[in-house]
C-alpha cells in the first residue's frame, strides 16, 4: 500500500458485507498475536468486560498490550505513514483471505506479520528486557501483553 493511502482502504472496508480489522503490520508479531487478540477480545464480549462498542476496536485493543483505546488506535491502526497492513477477518469466518484482499486492493504477503526486534521495540518492549529473554522470546513477551490486557481492564 502507497504511504497515505488508508483512508480509502477503510472506506473499501467499510463498503464490504463483512466484518474486517485492519492494523498496522509493521507492529504485528506474527499470525499468532492476531489470533489471540481475536480470542481475547471475543471473550470479553462474550462476558460483558469489553472496554469498547466493536468486536474490531476490541480486537485493536488487544493487538496493541494497551488498556486505552484512544492509545490503542494510535499504535496498531492506520495512519497516513501506514505503508503496510494486517487484515484480520471477524466475520463470515469462512470468507476467502484472497478474494478479500482483491477487494481491497491489496496483495497478500504473510512475511508481513513476521516479528523481529524493530517490531519489537515498536510494540514498546523495552530493550533490555528483549537483551535478557532472547530475541526468540519476543513473541511470547506479546503474547503476554495480550494477555494483560485482561487486568489492565480492571
Amino acid at each position: 500500500m502507497e504511504k497515505g493511502q488508508s483512508n480509502a482502504l477503510l472506506k473499501r472496508a467499510s463498503m464490504l458485507e463483512a466484518d474486517i480489522v485492519l492494523m498496522d503490520a509493521d507492529k504485528v508479531c506474527g499470525p499468532d498475536h492476531l489470533v489471540s487478540a481475536v480470542i481475547h477480545a471475543r471473550r470479553a464480549f462474550e462476558q460483558g468486560t469489553a472496554a469498547s462498542n466493536t468486536l474490531g476496536m476490541e480486537v485493536i485493543l488487544y493487538a496493541s498490550g494497551e488498556r486505552q483505546i484512544s492509545k490503542a488506535k494510535k499504535k496498531m491502526g492506520l495512519h497516513l505513514e501506514t505503508e503496510r497492513v494486517a487484515v484480520v477477518i471477524l466475520s463470515p469466518e469462512d470468507l476467502d483471505m484472497d478474494v478479500l484482499l482483491r477487494k481491497l486492493g491489496l496483495v497478500r504477503d504473510d512475511s508481513l506479520l513476521a516479528c523481529n526486534a524493530e517490531k519489537g521495540r515498536a510494540f514498546g518492549i523495552d530493550p533490555v528486557e528483549l537483551s535478557t529473554l532472547g530475541r526468540e522470546r519476543l513473541p511470547e513477551l506479546i503474547l503476554e501483553k495480550v494477555a494483560f490486557v485482561d487486568l489492565l481492564k480492571r
